[in-house]
C-alpha cells in the first residue's frame, strides 16, 4: 500500500504550537475555536458505529434508573438517554460546554453540572444505577465504584488510535504505533485498587471514510490552533492531496479506528 521510498510529512506534534489532546489547555482552546467537542471532518461509516454499540450496552443496562456522564462535553451524547433514565447527570469542568448542555436539554430529568470527574464526586453513595465516560477522565472509577450502586454498571470508552491508511500513507504528519490489544487499557487505568469486579474489556473496530484530503489533516489538528492549522496546511496539503487522490476510494480514504470499551461492576 505504501511505496518504498516514501515521504516523511511534517509533523505538526514537534512545532511549539501543538497542543496535547485532552489536557486542560487543549479542551479550553476547542472551547474558545468551536464552543463544542464535535468532530469537524467530512466522513462516512460502515455501520455500527463504535459510539452506537456504546449507546446501546448503556440502554440495556439503565433500566430507568440515573445515570451518570462523566466528561460529558457540551452534553449531546447523554442528552439521548433522558427518556430512558429516571435523572441524567453529565459533569465536566469546562463550564462552556456545560452553559451549552443545560440550554439544549428539553426535559427536567437532566442536569449538566461543572465538576472535575478527576476528583471527589459530589454525590451519595449508591446513588447511580450506571456511570460512564466517553473518551473522559481516567481516574475516577474508584469514585464511580463509591456512587454507584452494588452490582451496578459502570463503562469506560477510550479512542485507541487510528490505522490502516492515515498511518501508511502519511508518515510523520502521522505517526506509527501498534496496533492496540483489547486489555492494554487495563495498565493505563490502574484499576486493581478501585474496588471493581467483572471487568471486561472489548476492542472495537470501526471503518471510517475520509471524504478530502483537508480532512486528512482536520481530523490530525482538532482541537489545535488556528496558527498551527495554516502551519499543517501549508506544508502538508499538496502532498496529502497526491496521496489521498491515489488511495481512495468511492467512498472516500479508508481508515479504521479503534476504541477499548470497559465494562465493570460496582462491588
Amino acid at each position: 500500500m505504501s511505496d518504498g521510498m516514501q515521504k516523511i510529512l511534517f509533523d505538526p506534534m514537534k512545532h511549539p504550537e501543538w497542543v496535547a489532546p485532552h489536557s486542560p489547555e487543549w479542551y479550553k482552546q476547542l472551547f474558545e475555536e468551536v464552543g463544542e467537542y464535535k468532530y469537524p471532518w467530512k466522513s462516512t461509516f460502515d455501520e455500527p458505529r463504535a459510539e452506537m454499540i456504546l449507546a446501546d450496552k448503556i440502554t440495556s443496562y439503565l433500566c430507568e434508573g440515573r445515570l451518570l456522564d462523566v466528561g460529558c462535553g457540551h452534553g449531546e451524547f447523554a442528552l439521548q438517554f433522558a427518556l430512558n433514565a429516571r435523572e441524567v447527570v453529565g459533569i465536566d469542568v469546562v463550564e462552556g460546554f456545560i452553559e451549552t448542555g443545560n440550554k439544549a436539554k428539553l426535559v427536567e430529568n437532566i442536569n449538566f453540572l461543572i465538576i472535575d470527574g478527576n476528583g471527589n464526586l459530589p454525590f451519595p453513595n449508591d446513588y447511580f444505577d450506571v456511570a460512564y465516560t466517553k473518551k473522559g477522565p481516567r481516574d475516577w472509577y474508584h469514585e464511580g465504584n463509591r456512587i454507584v450502586k452494588a452490582g451496578g454498571v459502570i463503562l469506560g470508552f477510550y479512542h485507541a488510535g487510528s490505522h490502516g491508511a492515515l498511518r501508511e500513507l502519511f508518515p510523520g504528519l502521522y505517526s506509527q504505533i501498534p496496533k492496540p490489544e483489547a486489555n492494554d487499557i487495563l495498565c493505563e487505568l490502574n484499576l486493581h485498587e478501585s474496588g471493581l469486579t467483572d471487568i471486561k474489556v472489548e476492542l472495537l473496530e470501526e471503518i471510517e471514510y475520509l471524504s478530502t484530503p483537508e480532512d486528512v489533516l482536520i481530523k490530525k489538528c482538532f482541537g489545535q490552533s488556528q496558527k498551527l492549522r495554516e502551519v499543517v496546511w501549508q506544508e502538508c496539503l499538496k502532498d496529502v492531496e497526491g496521496i489521498f487522490n491515489k488511495y481512495a476510494t468511492s467512498k472516500g480514504l479508508k481508515i479504521i479506528n479503534y476504541y477499548h470499551l470497559l465494562t465493570a461492576r460496582a462491588s
